[in-house]
This record gives structure tokens, sequence and C-alpha cells, in this order.
């Protein structure tokens, strides 16, 4: 009977044994799978970026080429409302048209005029309007930021007239007998989900032209980039809504990374012509 008991433990303890031993094992090939798993995320993660880096580079072969364009008048019009006419940075060269001026001189010495137009809670019809005034400074790069207004409960615009406005604007600053500025779009404002649809219009004039947009979401997300109410500025007292200095200058550093390249590579073609 004893020795029964003892072989039935034997048993048992040798069971005991097997399980631990293919537990074991068990993870071991799950750790090795997961290792492989993180070490293919990690390879296609890096192929991605390269991916992306490539076709950046194909696509704009100029943005890191050093350029000296020997001081040659460059002609910048931002054409906008609010916030191209600088609300609310502290002082006028802190708006982002002023920034995006200095960047451009100091990476490819160019003599830059700021000119364009912008007014104080603009609709994209008063852009419109001012069209003739632009195409008369013969711009090389425009920037076109509409639609914060035009979307909000007060004015209300259809969605379908902005975007044959914008669709409309593009064409008469690019048309036969115009500079045929570099143009860049920007989203709205600080909107919110109520303006994501015109968001999404400004994104879809930009690929049918061919023109880079800026997605002001990213910068008027980060509350670090917003201005606080109640600041004295050269604009009148500062709201809650407009972008501090530091979102000015992340707007104009975001524009000049889309436009870097197409600049560069037209003021070189402009010199070999």
């Amino acid at each position: 009977m004893g020795s029964l008991k003892t072989n039935l433990l034997i048993f048992v303890l040798l069971l005991a044994f097997i399980g631990v031993m293919v537990a074991g094992q068990i993870k071991e090939r799950n750790d090795a799978r997961e290792a492989s798993a993180g070490n293919s995320q990690e390879e296609i993660a890096k192929a991605v970026a390269a991916s992306t880096e490539q076709d950046t580079e194909a696509e704009h072969p100029y943005k890191n080429e050093k350029v000296d364009f020997k001081g040659k008048e460059f002609t910048y019009s931002p054409l906008g409302s609010s916030l191209t006419a600088g609300y609310y940075a502290s002082k006028e060269n802190k708006k982002f048209a002023s920034v995006l001026s200095n960047a451009i001189e100091e990476e490819m010495n160019y003599k830059v005029s700021l000119e364009g137009h912008s007014a104080h809670e603009a609709l994209l019809m008063h852009g419109l309007d001012i069209v003739p005034e632009i195409n008369k400074q013969e711009p090389d790069l425009v920037s076109i930021e509409f639609g914060t207004s035009d979307c909000s409960a007060k004015n209300n615009i259809p969605l379908d007239t902005f975007q044959k406005q914008l669709d409309l604007l593009v064409n008469d600053l690019t048309g036969e007998g115009t500079s045929n500025p570099q143009v860049v779009l920007l989203t709205t404002w600080s909107a919110g989900e109520r303006c994501q649809a015109f968001d999404e219009a400004v994104k879809t004039v930009g690929e049918e032209h061919d023109f880079p947009v800026v997605d002001l979401s990213e910068v008027w997300g980060d509350s670090s980039n917003v201005g606080r109410k109640g600041v004295q500025t050269y604009n009148g007292v500062s709201d809650n809504l407009y972008p501090n200095d530091q979102g000015m200058e992340v707007i104009a550093n975001k524009i000049f990374e889309e436009v870097e390249g197409p600049l560069k590579e037209r003021g070189l073609k402009v010199n070999e012509s």
C-alpha cells in the first residue's frame, strides 16, 4: 500500500515537473515571437520613415540645398483674415507673415517685400474682391487663410459656396497674366468640430491645385501656442482665441517647411533661364 502511494506521489510530481517544463517552453516561444514581432514592427517603422523621407526628397529635391539669391527682390503677399492680420501677436514683427519673411531672407538671401492684404474677421468673398490688388503686387508667394469666419454660426456660409470661392480665388491668383506665385493654403483657426468640413474643403482645393496645405489644428490644439486674454498688443487687447508669439512662430515655421523646397526650385530655375 505504501509502495502504491509512493509511486502515485512520484507520478504526480513527474506530471507537475513536465507541466512546468512545457509551460516554460511555451513562455519562451511566446517571448521569442513577441520579440520578433517587435523587431519586425521596428523594422517596418524604419522602412516607412525612410520611404517617406525619400518621397519628400523626390518631391522637393531642393529643400535641403543651400542657395543664395544675392538679395534679389521677392514679394510675399499674405491674404487672409484676423490671423493673417496678426491678431494677437505682441508686435507687428511677431505676426507669422513677418516671421516667415525673415526666414525666407535668412535661408535664401532674398530681399523680401511683405505686401498682401488682411482684415479682421474677413470672409473668403472679401478675399475674392482683393485678388486684383494682390495680382498687381506680382507676388512670388501667397498664403491664403480663410474659413474661420465663413464657418462661424454668425456668418454660416454654405460649405459648397466656400469651396467654390476658394477654388476661384486660387485660379484668379495663378491664371494667365499673373506672376504665377507659389501658393500655400491654411486651414481654419481654433474652430473645432464646427469647421472640420471647411478644413477638408481647403485640403481638397490644395490637392486639386497641387499646392501645400498647413493644418493649423496641430497648432491651436496645443494651448501653449494660444494667447491669454487681456494682454495689450499692437493690434489691441488680446483674447484667448488667437495665437501668442510662440504660436505665430510655429505657424511661420510650418509654412516655411512646406514652401522651402518649391521656392528654392523656382528661384534656381529662374536664374538658369
